[in-house]
């Protein structure tokens, strides 16, 4: 892998341990676990002297370890998580030949990018991306990977890196010494990541989603490496599932999909109906004031308040998980609020009509206990 060396050091001088929020922080001016977030990249974890680290961060001139176990200040041995540099370098790398590969097929330059534990993101300077650029972004950034491309680490400085076409003008902020990284003809960038030492290493890259992001950007979700493995897996298991459960093929899943959605949609109005029909015969019998508690499907109570004599009454129907409220005489926001006083539970609504749920079922007795009190 291509790492400074910086980070492949294998001890630390920690200066001064700190307790912030009842969390533990080891500090250090200088260390071989890699910043949370810097560059945009994850950043590195294992173990000082045995305790474990569990986050990284770079604050001015220290760097921030915190870690799980008290230890004294002092120089330690260290040992890094090898494998999740190993996927590090894997999503990093191919983060470089997507963005170059945006460019090549497009025109399109990266803004901004993050990696995150599960998928990486990388935020394009357009607002809109055609369906057949994401795919032919996606083939041309695989066929890299198969050509196998050595990846150089080139060290030089902000005078000698006017020798390279970088995909993106250096930062004015960079002093001193830049590290390049050249993926043969494809893709030159200044960068202090992690990457391998060939692109077939990365394995294979997947866009996996896009997103429209501050009004002008467009923000795609990718995996590289084993994540991408990963994600075939889950979701080849996920169409397998579908297809069992609705005997059909995977390539007939969409039609069968549609057609099931299609008859849902007609019950749903079907059922609508019908329960409006019900909700008008119920109104006819109800009672013309006091309290008028009934259960049933949800679709029968929210046609009932609105059809309902409520002038003198309290409608509560509850249709197994929430209550229906509703009355011409008393003000359901406050009757609400009273509910949640003396029950718990969350709710809300307007003067004559209102929801509410609670994690246990009342009685007929509990509404007429607060009916006085309105």
């Amino acid at each position: 892998m291509k790492i400074i060396d910086t980070y492949l050091d294998t001890k630390i001088l920690i200066e001064d341990i700190i307790t912030k929020d009842g969390k533990l922080f080891a500090l250090a001016k200088k260390s071989p676990f890699y910043p949370d977030w810097k560059g945009g990249q994850l950043g590195d974890r294992g173990t000082i002297d045995g305790v474990n680290v569990l986050s990284v961060k770079e604050e001015n001139e220290w760097i921030i370890h915190e870690i799980d176990k008290p230890i004294n200040a002092g120089e330690y041995n260290v040992s890094i998580d090898e494998k999740r540099r190993f996927e590090i370098a894997q999503q990093h790398t191919g983060q470089h030949i997507l963005s170059a590969a945006f460019v090549h097929i497009a025109e399109i330059e990266t803004v901004s990018f993050r990696m995150g534990d599960e998928y990486s993101t990388i935020d394009l300077d357009v607002p809109f991306i055609d369906p057949d650029v994401i795919k032919e972004v996606e083939e041309l950034s695989n066929t890299v990977i198969q050509k196998n491309i050595p990846i150089e680490e080139i060290i030089t400085d902000v005078e000698g890196v006017n020798n390279y076409p970088l995909r993106r003008k250096l930062s004015e902020k960079v002093k001193g010494t830049v590290r390049v990284i050249k993926i043969g003809d494809f893709d030159t960038a200044a960068c202090g990541g992690f990457h391998m030492d060939y692109t077939g290493e990365v394995g294979m890259i997947k866009i996996i989603d896009t997103e429209k992001v501050k009004g002008s950007l467009t923000r795609i979700y990718a995996v590289s490496g084993m994540r991408a493995l990963k994600y075939y897996q889950k979701y080849n298991y996920v169409l397998k599932e579908l297809s069992k459960a609705l005997t059909s093929s995977i390539d007939e899943l969409p039609v069968r999909i549609e057609k099931l959605q299609n008859q849902a949609r007609e019950q749903a109005l079907t059922l609508s109906k019908i329960s409006e029909e019900y909700a008008k015969l119920l109104a006819t019998n109800l009672p013309k004031e006091g309290l008028i508690y009934l259960e049933g499907y949800s679709e029968i109570g929210n046609s009932l308040w609105k059809i309902a004599n409520l002038e003198n009454a309290l409608l509560v129907f509850y249709d197994g998980t929430k209550y229906i409220i509703a009355s011409k005489k008393y003000n359901i926001k406050n009757f609400i609020k009273l509910l949640i006083e003396n029950h718990g539970g969350k709710g809300g609504g307007k003067d004559d009509f209102g929801n509410y749920q609670t994690s246990k079922k009342l009685t007929v007795s509990d509404f007429e206990k607060l009916i006085q009190n309105l």
